[in-house]
């Protein structure tokens, strides 16, 4: 069976437009990384418009491309966006609230670092919770953090 290559014009919106090669199976998210390394957009501030006589949004980086009829010759709008920054609380053992600027995406790790610096704890030590889910990997968003949530920071227990 041929695998079939599609032609997408990619336009911005300072007029210019770029035409990308992809397959009709590929994903959203995979278009997304190919953007990213041919324009220079990182995955997370790209907003993705198919127009097709009326507006559809390309948000769902799992989906395939034809699942939202993209076709050869069609054009999708790139809308680069910065991610808001929000607040959220940070409350330790002792029950002391800490107050932190974030980016929905910035990474579980990073923001250990962060907390590392400012409270004290070795990352090591670190146990964060959101919503009686413990926060290992990934970004803060995979955890449904969002603008005025507490994460609870706990110790890890030493010893066995």
């Amino acid at each position: 069976m041929a695998t079939f290559i599609i032609d997408l014009t990619i336009s911005l919106m300072n007029g210019s437009s770029h035409i990308l090669r992809v397959r009709p199976h590929d994903t959203v998210g995979s278009l997304k990384i190919l953007i990213q390394q041919k324009l220079g957009f990182s995955c997370e501030s790209q907003k993705l418009v198919f127009e097709n006589g009326c507006s559809t949004t390309l948000n769902n980086d799992s989906a395939t491309l034809e699942s939202y009829g993209l076709h050869s010759g069609a054009r999708v709008n790139l809308l680069v966006t910065t991610p808001a920054i929000i607040q959220v609380f940070l409350k330790n053992e002792k029950g002391v609230n800490s107050t932190y600027d974030i980016k929905p995406d910035e990474t579980v790790s990073h923001f250990k670092s962060r907390v590392h610096a400012r409270e004290g704890v070795p990352v090591d030590q670190q146990r964060l919770t959101h919503e009686s889910r413990e926060m290992n990997e990934g970004k803060l968003s995979d955890y449904n953090v969002r603008a005025n949530s507490t994460i609870f920071l706990m110790l890890r227990l030493r010893g066995g």
